[in-house]
Parts: C-alpha cells; sequence; structure tokens
C-alpha cells in the first residue's frame, strides 16, 4: 500500500473515492425510482440489492483496471479458527453494548428513535426469511468492501492519517441511513462502522467484518419482525 502513489495517480485515487461516492448516491436514489415501476415491494427490494451488488462489480473494475491496484490495498491476514470466533463475539458484544448505551441516552434526553419508514420497509420482511437473508448477505459483503475494504486505505493514503479515514468513512456510513428518517438511524450506523472500522484497521480481516456485520443485519431484521403481528 506504501508504494500506490508511486503507480497510481494522485488524482486516479480521488477519482476512485468521489465514484464510490457517486454510486451510493445514484443507489441511494434508484429505489424510490424503482418504486414508480409499479414492481412488488418485495421485487423492487431485490432489484435494489442487484444494483448494490453491480455497483461493487464496478469499484472493483475501477480498483483493477484504472488504479491498476489490488481492490484490497490492506492486504487480507489469515488467522486460526478460534481466533474468528473470539473476535466476531467480540465485535457482536461491542455493538450490543454501544447501541444499548445509544439506545439508553435517545430515550433519557426525549429523543425520537421511532422510525415510520422503517416501520413500513419492516412490514415487507416479516415472515419473508428469504428477502432478510438476501438483504443482511448484501449489506454485509458489499457495504463492507465498500466503507471498510476500499475507501479507509484510500482515505489513509489522501489524508495521511489512519484516524481521519475512519473517521470520515464512519460517517459517510452513518449519512447513507439518513432514508429512514430519524437521528438514531444515522448516529448508530456511524457508531457500527467506528466499531468495525478499528477492528479492520488493526486485524486487517475483512472476512470477520463481513461476518458481523451480516449477523448484526440479520439478528435485528429478525428480532423486529418477529415482534411484529
Amino acid at each position: 500500500m506504501t508504494n500506490y502513489l508511486k503507480t497510481t495517480k494522485k488524482s486516479t485515487l480521488i477519482g476512485g473515492i468521489t465514484f464510490l461516492l457517486l454510486l451510493l448516491i445514484a443507489t441511494a436514489l434508484a429505489f424510490p425510482s424503482l418504486k414508480q415501476l409499479n414492481f412488488k415491494y418485495e421485487t423492487t427490494f431485490y432489484i435494489s440489492r442487484l444494483i448494490i451488488w453491480f455497483c461493487l462489480l464496478l469499484v472493483y473494475m475501477y480498483s483493477v483496471y484504472i488504479e491498476k491496484q489490488n481492490f484490497l490495498l490492506w492486504k487480507e491476514k489469515k488467522y486460526s479458527i478460534s481466533f474468528y470466533i473470539k473476535s466476531i463475539f467480540k465485535v457482536m458484544g461491542t455493538l450490543l453494548l454501544a447501541m444499548f448505551v445509544v439506545g439508553l441516552l435517545f430515550k433519557l434526553t426525549g429523543s425520537n428513535i421511532e422510525s415510520k419508514k422503517m416501520e413500513e420497509v419492516l412490514k415487507y420482511f416479516n415472515n419473508n426469511l428469504p428477502l432478510i437473508l438476501f438483504t443482511s448477505i448484501t449489506a454485509g459483503v458489499t457495504e463492507e468492501f465498500f466503507f471498510r475494504g476500499y475507501l479507509i486505505p484510500r482515505l489513509e493514503i489522501l489524508l495521511k492519517n489512519t484516524h481521519w479515514a475512519i473517521l470520515i468513512s464512519s460517517i459517510i456510513f452513518g449519512l447513507i441511513h439518513y432514508s429512514y428518517g430519524t437521528l438514531i438511524q444515522i448516529i448508530a450506523p456511524f457508531i457500527i462502522g467506528l466499531v468495525l472500522a478499528l477492528h479492520y484497521q488493526k486485524y486487517r480481516s475483512i472476512t470477520i467484518i463481513i461476518i458481523c456485520h451480516f449477523l448484526w443485519d440479520l439478528i435485528v431484521l429478525l428480532n423486529k419482525t418477529s415482534n411484529m403481528v
């Protein structure tokens, strides 16, 4: 990674980051447009997730053919099975504690933690395990590759500061969840992104944080839909 700017122009680096951000904005705008095609909600949601996978492919192609670099600038480290298991429990426990504290603070301050948009979306996940699984897998894989795997190392090179790279990527990760309509829907993903980014920066394992992200979304969706009538 230290030789990145020796083989790739700085403008290409900035172009890649900009390209990723534009794709994220485009995918955010795609869902409302898809709904106008009068597909069933489940079909629309599946299509929107497939678009995200396609965007991941585009970013991968940019890194290989334009940057002429590996998609993951941080080489994936291999660990023992026991380390993976311990790390997953550690990260999941940290996320659980962090979300508990965030939820408690919002309740104590009287801030709104309910999202009508989220409640509407969850209706379509009720008793729909394939949709829950596909959504969780899509989020776990694509978002970790986007925000941690691709974005953080390149921001670090550009800013020459790991901490700023982690912070900025986490802020962007939080902001892409703005459409759910409440502040907690931005703060919570920001903190989740921060926890996952710090773990990735320390251990250089995208595998661990993909699994954790997938499990977190899966557990949340199953829990929220199980409480629905």
